[in-house]
């Protein structure tokens, strides 16, 4: 995909990143060779998720005309996402509350024309508690798509009936 330029690499974004065993610097040095970009857990823990999401956005949008969202579930810490094809969850990840309304804005203000979540493995979560999640994310894309068509405004939308009005205003 990156290597036969269908996806410029300057358009593949990657939020959440982390392991215990840091990549392979060959890894690196072709993700900058194809002008990827990554945002690492720890830039998070840094900046802020909604800095870094805000970023990714910029990032994404970046001459592209349409966006495509690959979820991979285990972007979510463990506690949210035990079961992952991977089979080898890695704390600290995005917890569900900061996940779920990032795939909602994502999907509400871009582009978005497509969606695919990977490494879910229900047979490695005897809560549901991935499934649920990933069943979730998917409807947060879906109203956010909703939001879109019917236009309603952005940044980060919320019916202010079920949200209490904003920061600062009375009811």
């Amino acid at each position: 995909m990156i290597e036969d330029e269908h996806v410029p690499g300057h358009n593949f974004i990657q939020i959440g990143l982390r392991s215990a065993i840091a990549p392979a610097e060959e890894l690196f040095a072709w993700m900058r060779a194809h002008g990827l970009r990554a945002h690492f857990m720890a830039e998070i823990d840094r900046r802020g998720f909604d800095t870094v999401l805000q970023q990714a956005i910029d990032e994404a949008l970046d001459g592209a005309e349409y966006l495509f969202v690959s979820l991979d579930i285990d972007v979510l810490d463990p506690a949210f996402a035990p079961g992952t094809g991977t089979g080898t969850p890695e704390p600290p990840g995005l917890t569900n509350r900061e996940l779920l309304p990032a795939i909602r804005r994502i999907c509400h203000e871009t582009p978005v024309v497509g969606m695919d979540i990977v490494e879910v493995a229900p047979h490695l979560d005897p809560g549901y508690t991935t499934t649920m999640n990933a069943r979730r994310a998917i409807f947060e894309a879906l109203t956010g798509i909703a939001m879109r068509r019917k236009g309603l405004p952005g940044p980060a939308y919320l019916d202010p009936a079920v949200s209490g009005p904003p920061p600062g205003q009375q009811t």
